[in-house]
């Protein structure tokens, strides 16, 4: 069974990160990530074009924390916690199969210095040991190279190919599923 309580917030720490909770005193920092299109381009999700829009995911982010749904920290420097690189997390847990699936963004700023790998190993061992997964989904976009790198750095496997699985802003999207399971000992 899922543990999927996540009060207090866990707080989780690497090397170089500090994985927090995001907030709403985070708000410029979310619209700027979650507004670069850049950093969306993989991303089938509105751009947060305005501080009202930040406010809305951090709402949601929230919710899904409080509902037991999924969790989602912020990717903070270490040294100085009010500096956001991205938001990592588990987006959606699958309680009957022991799964959730894990997602990620990072500001162009920060990208190919080794934040996503260093995130992911903390927040699988948060997931693996705490939550009691058994398996880590990732879902991405074929066209994605970089996110692909991560997960096979990573050791995801490769799973499965779904043409044309949604639809956003009028474009119908194929997905790359790639997975991880818990290790045994």
């Amino acid at each position: 069974m899922l543990n999927l309580n996540f009060n207090p917030f866990p707080v989780l720490r690497t090397q170089r990160l500090l994985l927090r909770q995001v907030v709403e005193a985070d708000a410029l920092y979310v619209m700027k990530i979650r507004g670069n299109e850049e950093a969306m381009r993989y991303i089938p999700r509105p751009r947060a074009k305005t501080t009202e829009d930040a406010l809305g995911v951090i709402a949601m982010l929230t919710n899904g924390i409080n509902e037991g749904k999924s969790i989602n920290w912020a990717i903070c420097n270490a040294q100085d916690p009010n500096e956001i690189y991205g938001i990592m997390g588990y987006v959606n847990f699958y309680p009957q199969e022991l799964k959730a699936e894990i997602g990620y963004m990072l500001h162009p700023d920060y990208w190919g210095q080794g934040y996503v790998p260093e995130a992911i190993i903390a927040v699988e061992k948060f997931g693996f040991e705490s939550i009691h997964l058994e398996l880590i989904e990732a879902k991405i976009d074929p066209r994605n190279d970089n996110s692909r790198k991560v997960l096979l750095r990573n050791h995801y496997q490769f799973d499965r190919l779904m043409q044309k699985e949604m639809t956003f802003e009028n474009e119908e999207l194929d997905s790359e599923y790639y997975v991880k399971k818990k290790s045994v000992g």
